[in-house]
């Protein structure tokens, strides 16, 4: 990501030199399509990275929010003998929903 920002802004600034030295009263440009070209191939790039982050970042809260319901009915059923180690899991469970939120809300969701 960072290589690609890099190379977005040396494009942008390619872009802008050019335009720079465009005549104003002619209809040609003096930019190079090829440049444009590849700011949109980055930036499609970026837009399916995200859309890939966000949809594991669901998938994984899903996953999340569900092993805590079922954690936390191994804890309503548990025997008075078992109630510490389903507390521990479902205690766990827990924590990986937070984390999976936080990773939701990171990737913007």
């Amino acid at each position: 990501m960072p290589r690609q920002t890099a190379r977005r802004i040396w494009l942008s600034a390619r872009i802008a030199k050019q335009a720079a030295a465009d005549d104003e009263l002619s209809e040609t440009t003096c930019v190079d399509p090829k440049f444009r070209r590849e700011i949109d191939r980055i930036d499609a790039k970026a837009e399916e990275e995200s859309n890939y982050q966000k949809y594991a970042a669901k998938r994984q809260l899903d996953e999340a929010r569900s092993a805590r319901a079922t954690a936390q009915a191994r804890l309503d059923a548990a025997a008075p003998k078992d109630k510490r180690k389903a507390r521990i899991a479902r205690n766990d469970a827990d924590g990986a929903v937070r984390r999976a939120e936080r990773a939701a809300r990171k990737a913007g969701l």
